[in-house]
């Protein structure tokens, strides 16, 4: 199962019909009619001098007033139009920020929902149809990376205040040295789940993480579950041993490395505490759900299923553990929600797109964000409010949000993960080592970047 990040979300077309007004002319011909007087003979009368005409006097001319222009009505602005992928709780609290920002602003929000299939194709046929397209986006970094890919966006310039958010949260809108989308929250985390009927307190490091799944594991009880075979899952402890997937500016992919090798050696020393017949991300989260594991490796999206009835598992949650090695914390990739700048957008409306996106960094919306969403605030100086620091999957987030990695809108990135993905299963099945892998997981990046 792919985590959402990179499959969810819905879209939104609007259509400016223009008008056409047609002005008929209309003619009148006007008509002379000429009267004839008949003359009747008659005998020659008697001259008398004929009396002085009188004359008829002339109304003086009255001047008519000047009229008073009528008034243009003045046009109402138009609104600015938001596509989005957001569903549910998410959609409801994008509409309800809109609402708020139109009743303080001289903007108006229009927000339209749209598929996450269908919000590149339908900015496309909008395109193709020369019909409007939106003014902005809302979505995830998965949206970005595909508009980006597209030609769909401008960069944010100039870049105001990128060091006040998240640098996963930026790293994951940046390509080409730009930022391509503004950020707005942080999410699709993992975290360490584990069973407090089997365990009092989590591990707090690597080691320990290995001492207790293995002391714990038994006959029909595992000692940790994971979706071993995803890349998601491999990159936090690529980054507990000091580096990432790609080279620094996403470009290119990194994959045959020391941290690659430690972290795949990492991988097998807990896959011994993990059932033999478990490697996919169903058979993880099934067994966490029914009580059979002691530890699991998860998003926040998995907490509606357990929290649900029919779950069993009395669970909490914590950080992933640090590594001895480096003294760095296991943090996983983050995720991110964008608000994203249509390519023709300028002028007023680039003002108020702007305006907009600076009403949604406000720290009080951002706390409204994560408290409706369970996703992180993307502003650095909101991780410490009450509002996330009182909520115990937000807190353990946000303990590990400075450290996590973010995921590039660039070919290296994808290359990476799929190179990752494909080796995956020959190291699972011990057909290769660590070594190889590493090797074989560049080599296979490498022929996706030229292809």
């Amino acid at each position: 199962m792919t985590p959402p990040h990179i499959t969810h979300h819905a879209s939104r077309i609007t259509h400016h019909v223009s008008r056409i007004t047609y002005h008929v002319l209309r003619f009148t011909l006007l008509f002379l009619l000429t009267a004839c007087n008949v003359l009747t003979p008659a005998p020659t009368p008697t001259l008398s001098p004929l009396p002085a005409p009188t004359a008829t006097p002339t109304a003086a001319a009255t001047a008519v007033p000047p009229g008073t222009p009528t008034p243009e009505p003045t046009p109402e602005p138009e609104a600015l139009t938001i596509w989005t992928t957001e569903r549910d709780a998410a959609l409801t609290l994008l509409l309800e920020l809109a609402a708020e920002f139109d009743a303080g602003s001289a903007a108006q929000v229009e927000v339209l929902p749209k598929s996450v299939a269908g919000l590149r194709a339908d900015l496309i046929a909008v395109e193709l149809a020369q019909e409007s397209p939106p003014d902005l986006i809302w979505g995830d970094e998965e949206d970005l990376a595909g508009l980006l890919a597209d030609k769909q966006l401008q960069p944010l310039d100039p870049v105001e205040g990128a060091a006040a958010f998240l640098p996963a949260t930026i790293t994951s809108a940046t390509a080409g040295g730009q930022i391509w989308g503004q950020p707005l929250a942080a999410q699709d985390f993992l975290l360490l789940f584990y069973n407090r009927t089997l365990l009092f307190e989590p591990p707090r490091t690597t080691d320990q993480l290995i001492i207790q799944s293995r002391a714990i594991q038994a006959p029909g009880r595992a000692g940790i579950v994971a979706a071993w075979n995803e890349a998601l899952w491999l990159l936090p402890w690529i980054n507990g041993f000091g580096d990432t997937p790609t080279t620094p500016d996403g470009s290119w992919p990194a994959l045959n490395t020391p941290a690659m090798v430690a972290a795949l050696n990492l991988v097998r020393e807990l896959r011994a505490a993990a059932p033999a017949d478990q490697q996919d991300y169903a058979q993880a989260n099934a067994r966490f759900s029914a009580g059979e594991a002691a530890l699991a490796i998860d998003g926040a999206w998995a907490l509606p299923g357990y929290r649900n009835p029919e779950s069993v598992v009395d669970f909490a949650v914590a950080p992933l553990p640090r590594v001895p090695a480096t003294n760095r914390p296991a943090a996983p990739a983050l995720g991110g929600t964008y608000l994203m700048f249509h390519r023709s957008l300028d002028g007023e409306e680039l003002n108020q797109g702007q305006d907009f996106a600076r009403f949604l960094v406000q720290p009080e919306v951002q706390l409204r964000i994560a408290a409706n969403l369970q996703r992180l605030p993307a502003l650095r100086s909101s991780l410490t409010a009450p509002a996330i620091s009182g909520d115990a999957v937000l807190a353990a987030a946000a303990a590990q949000a400075e450290e996590a990695i973010g995921l590039p809108p660039t070919p290296g990135l994808r290359c990476a993960l799929s190179g990752i993905n494909v080796q995956l299963p020959a190291f699972l099945s011990e057909q290769i080592d660590p070594q190889e892998a590493a090797a074989a997981m560049q080599q296979f990046a490498e022929m996706c970047m030229v292809e």
